[in-house]
């Protein structure tokens, strides 16, 4: 019975995993950072099936991967959330929509790009993807800056980002080395007062 419900819980996952993405995928323009607000909501705050920590490390994960950004969002929820099927459920879940799309909008190119209307709606809809993007981050954030040294790698990324037009890539890979540099430096220094404990006794 246990492994018969397992399977039940494993085939409703990936199902849903398919239908989420699906829905997302068709009205979160602007690709995958603006899925972020919606994911974080479906799967951290509804479903409890991640954290928000689970979630900022797909993210990290995500950014620095190959391809598109909103097939390796879903690749890595639907793995996370449900194996192997789930990653492949979630990706058609995702990819669906646009491919409809954008066979639509193939045959009805040159009416979407002389159209002044269209042109509206579409910049009205760009100015909703930023601001999803905005809340995303102010979520995230609240999550990852917990420390006076965070806040201020992050500052420095944004600042070298915008200002100083750094890859992103080396970014990437330069906030991994400080951070397990970091990380090494503490256990160090942790074992330096336990060893002068140790000596005091």
């Amino acid at each position: 019975m246990p492994q018969i419900e397992a399977g039940a819980e494993s085939g409703h996952r990936v199902r849903t995993l398919f239908t989420v993405f699906f829905k997302i995928s068709m009205v979160a323009v602007g690709g995958g950072l603006a899925m972020l607000p919606l994911i974080s909501r479906e799967f951290v705050e509804k479903r409890n099936w991640m954290t928000d920590k689970e979630m900022v490390d797909v993210i990290a994960v995500m950014q620095s991967m190959p391809g598109i950004i909103a097939i390796n969002m879903a690749v890595l929820v639907g793995y996370r959330t449900a194996g192997f099927w789930g990653a492949v459920s979630a990706a058609f879940g995702v990819v669906t929509p646009p491919f409809v799309v954008i066979v639509i909008v193939a045959a009805f190119i040159s009416f979407f790009r002389d159209n002044r209307y269209m042109n509206h709606i579409f910049l009205g809809i760009r100015a909703a993807v930023c601001a999803l993007i905005l809340l995303s981050v102010i979520k995230l954030s609240r999550s990852v800056l917990k420390n006076r040294m965070a806040v201020i790698l992050a500052l420095a990324a944004f600042g070298g980002l915008v200002f100083l037009e750094f890859n992103v890539i080396w970014m990437i890979v330069g906030g991994a080395a400080i951070g397990l540099a970091l990380g090494v430096c503490h256990l160090l220094l942790l074992k330096t007062v336990d060893v002068k404990k140790e000596d005091g006794k």
